[in-house]
């Protein structure tokens, strides 16, 4: 029979074990269908809360997965229909908004019974590069001054719009203004300023998608957090960031390279792809 003390470090060890191989998951979560209405928003802060609100199931696996809408396989019709609100809080401050991407994917499965797989496909995609041979970034993106151990209460589009006016939104938010233009020549037009705060190249790249239409890939080799501004022209609806022959370089793309020192390399490449399995509405609170 073994001794006390050896029956206790197995114990030990099996807890270990157990506790290690358990996923990421928030605290306490609320899940609740939209009926109502209003704005969307998917706002992770860096206290570990994540609020979703107005929000469709397919945008919520998109943004756990960090995934652009053409990696998305197989996910039922409903998912991209029906909307959800969500309040979702770690039981500890993780290390920046980022971190909260795990948990979100650990709910998914858990109150939306979401099983899926990873494959990968050849898709339409951009690579984010350096634009300089020195791979020196530019004089818009700078190591991080946001307080990314902490968050405050979720602001709304106004409050972050003016805190943009004066200063830099909170760690891992975004702030996107348009405003109008008059050139030399008198012609009227407008352009847009986004503005980030503690952000990780990763985690810039994803952010990217949304903006260019495709899956982007950090290739930048680049580590840590960053504040991150630039403005560019905006163009009409439509594909404007695919680089026809003979069609002008995409404005996004000329203030990537000339404001931030990153270069968007249009290529097939090989991406993560997430194949959905089964899922299913979740169940009241």
């Amino acid at each position: 029979m073994p001794s006390r003390s050896l029956v206790a470090i197995i114990v030990i060890l099996a807890l270990t074990a157990g506790a290690a191989g358990q996923q990421p998951a928030f605290g306490v979560a609320s899940v609740r269908r939209n009926v109502d209405g209003g704005n969307t928003s998917f706002t992770p802060r860096a206290n570990g809360q994540l609020i979703a609100t107005n929000t469709p199931l397919r945008t919520l696996i998109l943004r756990a997965y960090g995934l652009h809408d053409s990696q998305l396989i197989d996910a039922p019709a409903w998912t991209a229909v029906e909307r959800f609100d969500i309040d979702a809080r770690a039981e500890t401050a993780p290390p920046g908004p980022d971190a909260l991407m795990p948990m979100l994917r650990t709910l998914l499965a858990e109150r939306f019974q979401l099983k899926a797989r990873m494959e990968t496909r050849q898709l339409p995609a951009y690579v984010l590069v350096h634009a300089r041979s020195d791979r020196r970034l530019g004089s818009k993106i700078r190591p991080t001054q946001a307080d990314c151990s902490a968050g405050g209460r979720v602001m709304t589009r106004e409050e972050l719009a003016a805190v943009a006016k004066e200063g830099w939104p909170p760690c891992g938010q975004v702030v996107t203004i348009s405003f109008q233009t008059t050139s030399s020549d008198g012609t009227r037009g407008s352009s847009v300023r986004v503005r980030r705060s503690g952000v990780t190249m990763r985690d810039f790249a994803t952010f990217l998608q949304g903006q260019v239409g495709r899956p982007v890939v950090d290739r930048t080799g680049v580590e840590g957090l960053f504040d991150v501004e630039y403005t560019f022209a905006q163009q009409p609806p439509g594909p404007s960031t695919e680089l026809a022959a003979g069609a002008n370089v995409p404005p996004i793309l000329v203030a990537l390279e000339e404001q931030l020192g990153l270069k968007l390399e249009s290529e097939r490449a090989q991406v993560p792809a997430l194949v959905v399995e089964s899922v299913e509405r979740p169940t009241q609170n």
